[in-house]
């Protein structure tokens, strides 16, 4: 073993530790981050199911109440803390506008600031100077936002006005041939199968868009009915609603679907969103049909077909013949 000559000088050993304490400190830090953004999301997906499951139950006026009871002594979770989860995805019903940079106590103080645009100025403010929690509540409670709106320096928010357009996300034929459906399958297979390889079917929808709710429950009078799929598009900034039909296009499928997204008009879209766009799947179409059926809906609904399997060599020499 070599004999030590030298000894490590204080400035040299001070610099190496301070840096290395900083980044351990750092990578603390972004370890807290990551578990709390993760504890945002479940608890959005969370507060999503237990109001989903309420949605369905609805004609029972304790049945909210009494689910949130229950699941709270089953699963060792606060009443409180539940009613808190169901309201934030009730005051954020889109995943993709809660901010990675703000905390789970973050959102317990925005969730009951009915007044969207205050809250937004709280957002970003919070985001902008780092605030934390106590800050945050301090500011809420001195009425920070009504003194800034008095003198005038509020920001006005814009909603945002995406660059996409809706023809441009939406095919005229989807190719389901990675389902290997047996044939005279019916619409349950189609849509089961679909989901079993959902990865795959949103990949043949295109990019941007984010992976939603299956056989969502829609009320309208009185009657509830269920969407095949409910997606979110990055770049249209708006609700996707999915029919999926093993049948010809028929004219009844519009008046569904234009249905559903009114209700989807007055119950779940926000400012800055565009209005949301349904897209109807069926086996085939005739453009003709689809021209009359859809009139002055052209931009709001869009009708495609699907392919089960890929055309043969000799069907596409066939067609490029025609």
């Amino acid at each position: 073993m070599r004999k030590q000559t030298e000894l490590i000088k204080v400035e040299d050993y001070n610099e190496i530790y301070n840096d290395i304490k900083f980044l351990l400190d750092k990578a603390k830090a972004q370890a807290y981050k990551a578990v709390d953004n993760i504890k945002v999301q479940t608890y959005w997906q969370i507060g999503e199911r237990i109001a989903r499951e309420g949605l369905q139950h609805n004609e029972r006026a304790d049945y909210g109440k009494r689910l949130i009871v229950n699941l709270a002594k089953d699963l060792g979770l606060g009443k409180v803390n539940l009613y808190y989860m169901v309201r934030f995805y009730q005051v954020y019903p889109i995943i993709q506008t809660v901010s990675e940079q703000l905390s789970w106590s973050h959102y317990i103080e925005l969730i009951y600031l009915t007044d969207k645009q205050e809250r937004c100025f709280y957002e970003d403010q919070s985001i902008t100077n780092r605030w934390n929690v106590r800050t945050l509540r301090d500011k809420i409670k001195n009425q920070l936002y009504i003194q800034t709106k008095k003198q005038g320096k509020l920001k006005v928010i814009k909603p945002l006005i995406p660059a996409v357009k809706p023809e441009d996300v939406f095919k005229e034929a989807y190719h389901f041939d990675f389902l290997e459906l047996k044939q005279d399958f019916k619409e349950k297979d189609l849509k089961d199968a679909l989901l079993s390889k959902f990865e795959e079917f949103i990949k043949e929808l295109g990019s941007d868009f984010f992976i939603g709710r299956r056989e969502v429950p829609v009320l309208i009078g009185g009657n509830y009915d269920k969407i095949d799929l409910e997606l979110f598009h990055a770049g249209l900034l708006c609700y996707i609603l999915v029919e999926i039909k093993v049948e010809e296009f028929k004219h009844s499928h519009v008046s569904q679907m234009y249905s559903y997204l009114n209700w989807y008009k007055e119950s779940k879209w926000q400012e800055g969103q565009r209005l949301p766009i349904g897209l109807i799947i069926c086996k085939s179409k005739d453009d003709e049909t689809v021209h009359y059926a859809l009139g002055k809906l052209k931009n709001e609904i869009f009708i495609a077909e699907y392919k089960t399997k890929l055309p043969s060599e000799k069907e596409i020499e066939e067609r490029i013949r025609r």
